[in-house]
């Protein structure tokens, strides 16, 4: 577990490093999106090291859109 977190944590520093002068000069939608993407990136690195039984983010999204993807699933059963 040590070794995963500090991976993550070197990560994160080197991240932010490299891109804290690029984000400042960002504009506002710019930011709100690395933002977005820093958060997931977190709550994932916080899933990998704890290996806490989490749902990941393809959880969320199998169980937002399951229902829009079954008719589509359908169709193309149907036409193959």
């Amino acid at each position: 577990m040590a070794e995963k977190m500090l991976v993550v944590i070197s990560s994160y520093l080197l991240m932010t490093i490299y891109n804290l002068a690029k984000v400042k000069k960002m504009a506002l939608r710019d930011k709100l999106a690395y933002g977005a993407t820093v958060i997931a990136s977190i709550y994932l690195g916080i899933e990998y090291v704890g290996e806490l039984g989490m749902p990941v983010l393809h959880d969320l999204a199998s169980w937002l859109f399951k229902d829009l993807a079954h008719p589509i699933v359908e169709y193309l059963n149907k036409t193959s």
